[in-house]
Parts: structure tokens; C-alpha cells; sequence
């Protein structure tokens, strides 16, 4: 007997009497960008990674990287179709140069809730297939879509009306926020998350439109007085998680399915942290001494802003298929 099989026959022994098992494990890696403490990673990773472990049995194994480590925001899109990692966190709209209907979701058109989009916006849900099918055409898949709620506006600069927009330069995640920034008159500029600090600290930009929880998670308040929420008249913020469709394919039906229940029951989870927070985040916007400009939903100043972009919702309107129009405008 060969030294070498002596060693396979005690490895063997030991598995056998140890209950440590030979058999292939899948192996799955889960990249994630922004602030390690928002909800989006914080709360949705460790309980997907939690959920993918018991479901499985344990056949199928993780491994997470945080912080853009693996893949920087920007560039999921591109990341994903070529299986650099296997799954990742995205904006929605970041496909857009792929897939331009998906700025439709940070348009004013999109005005549901937080709460709609917890209870809706779900496999079966026409809005999520309709995306889900567009991706899977780029070579990925969608496994959870989420609300983290409307996108906040941290400004050095006074908010009180779209007008104060006019001239400033605004830091925004994406083609179709920036289109709608523009509508207001100020000059937008893509910049990565971790950009946003020190460009506000530094006056590269005026403001910078991005989630609540990141907001306060990379301390915005610090280089900034004034806070927008507008809770959703400018659009909102649709985020995903979404894997490399071949390595989805990869696996047997059964871990298909273990992989999809995973992901909604941590996003379902993770979207109900993000509605409970978001008065608490707010409060601690102003305990930083910055003022806090909400635009309530049916006030007069809604009103205004609506105003402001009604040019521009109209042209949204017919600037996208007018199946996913309807779909959007009748849910």
C-alpha cells in the first residue's frame, strides 16, 4: 500500500466515523458595495447566507465581500454576465446602459411605497418578471428586488423648492436619477459611493442623492447642513441582489429553488428593518445639526415639485414601452 492511498484510506475512516461529508459543495460568493453597515448588506447578507445553510443542508457554501472588495457599483453590470462573482447587490438602474427600461424605476413614474414594494414587487409580480426576463437576457438573474425607500438629498445648499437646484452640481448613482436631477436645472454627475464623502467635504459636488441609510452610515451629515427628503415625488430607489444566470443554471432545480426562497425571505426581512428605521435615521440626520426639507406626500409643496417635472414625467411617459408603462401606472 502506497503511502499516498494509507493517507486517502485514513481521510476516509475519519469521514465515515466523523460524520464529515465527501461530497461536492456548492460554492457560492455574494459582493456587495457602499457601507457594510446599511441594511441592504447588513441586514439581507447574513441572513441570506444563514437561510442558504440550513435550506441546503449545508451543500451549498458562501463566502461574502463587502465594501465593493470584489465589484465596485458601477460596474455589476458587467460583472455578473461574466461571472466575476457569482452574486451581487445592484441599483437597478445601473443596467441601463444594457437595459434602458430599468431607468423607468427612478422616474417620477414610480411612485409606490416602501410598503407596496415590500407586499408586491415579488417573483409572479408582473413588474418584477417583466425585469427578471431583460436580465436573464444579459446573463443574469433576478433574485429579490427592494425598496430601500425614496433616495435622500444631502446638500451644502438650502432646499426649499426645485428652483433652489438651478446651477449646482449633484451627485447622483445612476443615468436615469441623473436625468431627473437635470430636469430640475443642476448639473449631475455619476460618483461612486465611496466618493460621495470627500467630494461633499471638498466641493467637487454641491449635494449628492443616494439612500437614507447611507446617508448616515458614511456620515454625510458631517460635510453637509441640509437634508431633502422628498419621499419619492423626484422617484425612488430600487436595489436588487442578482446572480450570474449560468451559475444559477449550475445548480440542481432543487438548489434553484433554495437559492430564490433564500433571497426573498431575506430581502422580505431586510425590507421590513428598512421601513422600521427610517424615522429613527432621520432623527439622527438632525441630532448632526442638519435641517431636514420633507416633502409630504398631497401638500402643496409636493404639489410644486410635481409641477416642476411635469415636462419631464411626460416625456418619461412615452419615452418607455407602453406595456411597462401600464404596468407600472395600474399596479
Amino acid at each position: 500500500m502506497t503511502k499516498l492511498f494509507r493517507k486517502a484510506s485514513i481521510f476516509l475512516a475519519i469521514a465515515g466515523i466523523t460524520g464529515i461529508s465527501t461530497a461536492h459543495a456548492e460554492r457560492i460568493t455574494i459582493s456587495s458595495w457602499g457601507s457594510p453597515n446599511h441594511y441592504q448588506v447588513s441586514q439581507f447578507v447574513p441572513k441570506f447566507e444563514e437561510l442558504l445553510k440550513e435550506k441546503s443542508d449545508g451543500e451549498i457554501r458562501t463566502r461574502s465581500f463587502a465594501g465593493g472588495e470584489m465589484v465596485k457599483q458601477q460596474f455589476v453590470a458587467t460583472a455578473i454576465p461574466q461571472g466575476t462573482i457569482d452574486i451581487s447587490l445592484t441599483t437597478m438602474d445601473n443596467w441601463s446602459g444594457h437595459i434602458p427600461e430599468v431607468s423607468i424605476l427612478t422616474s417620477p413614474l414610480w411612485t409606490k411605497s416602501i410598503q407596496w414594494t415590500r407586499d408586491n414587487l415579488k417573483p409572479g409580480n408582473p413588474v418584477f418578471d417583466y425585469f427578471d426576463e431583460e436580465l436573464q437576457a444579459q446573463g443574469a438573474v433576478l433574485l429579490a428586488m427592494f425598496d430601500i425607500g425614496p433616495p435622500v438629498i444631502s446638500a451644502t445648499f438650502p432646499i426649499n423648492g426645485p428652483s433652489d437646484f438651478q446651477g449646482k452640481s449633484v451627485r447622483v448613482y445612476s443615468k436615469g436619477a441623473g436625468e431627473v436631477i437635470q430636469a430640475l436645472g443642476a448639473a449631475p454627475t455619476i460618483m461612486g459611493v465611496g466618493d460621495v464623502y470627500s467630494g461633499l467635504q471638498r466641493g467637487t459636488v454641491d449635494a449628492a442623492m443616494g439612500g437614507l441609510g447611507g446617508a448616515v452610515g458614511l456620515k454625510h451629515y458631517e460635510v453637509t447642513d441640509f437634508l431633502l427628503d422628498h419621499n419619492g415625488v423626484l422617484g425612488t430607489l430600487i436595489h436588487a441582489y442578482v446572480m450570474n444566470k449560468e451559475k444559477f443554471e449550475s445548480l440542481s432545480p432543487e438548489l434553484q429553488q433554495t437559492v430564490v426562497e433564500s433571497a426573498q425571505e431575506a430581502r422580505d426581512s431586510m425590507q421590513q428593518f428598512a421601513i422600521d428605521e427610517e424615522s429613527r435615521l432621520i432623527d439622527v440626520i438632525k441630532e448632526h445639526g442638519n435641517e431636514v426639507v420633507a416633502v409630504e406626500q398631497g401638500s402643496e409643496a409636493w404639489q410644486t415639485w410635481e409641477n416642476a417635472l411635469e415636462t419631464f414625467t411626460q416625456k418619461s411617459r412615452e419615452q418607455y414601452p407602453a406595456e411597462l408603462v401600464q404596468m407600472i401606472e395600474s399596479e
